[in-house]
Formats: structure tokens, C-alpha cells, sequence
């Protein structure tokens, strides 16, 4: 087995990742942990699930790779130790472990970019800052969230295809955001949704600066 990685989430950040929810708005304020969130799942979830196939968007691939790849909190940072064993392998922006699961570091700038995707087969689906991006985008992408053939283990049944979106207000999908996600039910209600709305189940988890005590730790003048 590889070394062990510290993949470890705070309370509400560990509600997102383990919700009988499959379609999640994690989110509402900034320094919540959405990125943490979204890194610590794909790299657990690779792990455990053989083949699994990850995808993980922002509309814009130097904030991609700024927010994800870059830094000591980055996947090249965590993954390190694995990367170093033979266990991981990074290649652009195409991350390959063990398993023969992989995540894949994608970005959709404008409506016509999503036909790049047209063919994939999402399992788990992970959108930093969904409300940078259309609704038609986010329907498209969810469209093609679909297990396939693949064999889940029974500790996770049920659980996927997956859908994490994080988010903060504002931007040009704010409004179809708040539609979708927040006026539907409460907040933690799960709801389970339409086939013309996906099929899946629905969640708002909301995210404060105050549920990543971490950042707050590290950085006490984020606040300000």
C-alpha cells in the first residue's frame, strides 16, 4: 500500500464528501475549503474505486492550475509522496494513480468549449466556482455523468456518479445557482430531483469562513 497521505477535512467539509446527496452545492462565502474539499474527495475517492474517472473544472486553466497544481497545497504538493513511490504518475494536466482511476484537470471558458467533452464519461464531476459558468455548461456536464460499466465497491454504493460544485454569490451563473441549488429547499435538505433535472439527488451545504478554521489558523487576516 503507498504511504499515507494527510487527507484530512473538517466537519462540514466531511459532510460534503460522505452526503447520500450526488448532486452538491458546497459553498456561499469565500475561505470556505471548497478547493481543500475538492482535492482531498478526488484523491480519496481514486484511491478506493478502481478506474474511477474524475474530472475537475474551472472556467479559466491558469486558475486551474494556480488553485489546484500550484503551491504546497496543490495536488503536486499532496501527492508528492506517492509520485516519489511509483504509486502516481502527473502528466500535464492528467493525473494517474494505482488504481487506473484518474482526474482530469479541464477548463471551460466559453459555451462552444464544452463539445471537448462531448464523448467523456464523468464519474465524479468536481466544478470550482460554478457560478463562473452558464447554465447551459453546467447542464451539459452534468449530462454526461454516467457510471457505465463501472464496478463501485459496496462501502460507496449509491454514492456515485457525483456531482461537487463549489461556489461563491456572484458571477455570470449566479442567478440559475440560486435557482437550482438554493431556493429549491433548505439548506442540508437533500432532494431527490427529476429526470428533466438531472435525476439526482440535490443538496446545499453551506460554507463558511468559520467551517475552515484551518485557513482562519494559518492566514488570521483572511477575514479582513
Amino acid at each position: 500500500m503507498p504511504a499515507t497521505l494527510d487527507l484530512t477535512l473538517h466537519p462540514k467539509q466531511g459532510v460534503a464528501l460522505t452526503t447520500p446527496a450526488n448532486e452538491v452545492l458546497y459553498g456561499g462565502a469565500a475561505g470556505g475549503g471548497k478547493s481543500h474539499l475538492m482535492r482531498n474527495a478526488a484523491i480519496i475517492w481514486c484511491a478506493s474505486i478502481a478506474g474511477l474517472q474524475v474530472y475537475i473544472f474551472r472556467r479559466i486553466r491558469d486558475d486551474l492550475v494556480k488553485n489546484h497544481m500550484e503551491g504546497p497545497k496543490g495536488f503536486r504538493a499532496m501527492l508528492a509522496p506517492w509520485v516519489n513511490a511509483g504509486h502516481v504518475t502527473i502528466v500535464e494536466d492528467e493525473i494517474r494513480f494505482w488504481t487506473g482511476s484518474k482526474i482530469y484537470l479541464c477548463h471551460c471558458k466559453d459555451e462552444k468549449d464544452i463539445y471537448k467533452y462531448q464523448g467523456a464519461e464523468i464519474h465524479v464531476l468536481l466544478i470550482d466556482e460554478l457560478t463562473h459558468f452558464s447554465e447551459t455548461i453546467y447542464r451539459f456536464l452534468r449530462g454526461r455523468c454516467r457510471l457505465g460499466g463501472l464496478k463501485i465497491p459496496e462501502k460507496y454504493a449509491g454514492m456515485f456518479p457525483r456531482i461537487i460544485n463549489g461556489s461563491n454569490p456572484g458571477g455570470v451563473g449566479h442567478t440559475f445557482v440560486r435557482r437550482t441549488f438554493i431556493a429549491k429547499a433548505p439548506p442540508m435538505a437533500v432532494m431527490q430531483m427529476p429526470k428533466t433535472e438531472g435525476g439526482m439527488r440535490r443538496q446545499y451545504i453551506p460554507a463558511k469562513l468559520n467551517d475552515n478554521p484551518t485557513l482562519l489558523d494559518n492566514d488570521p487576516d483572511y477575514i479582513l
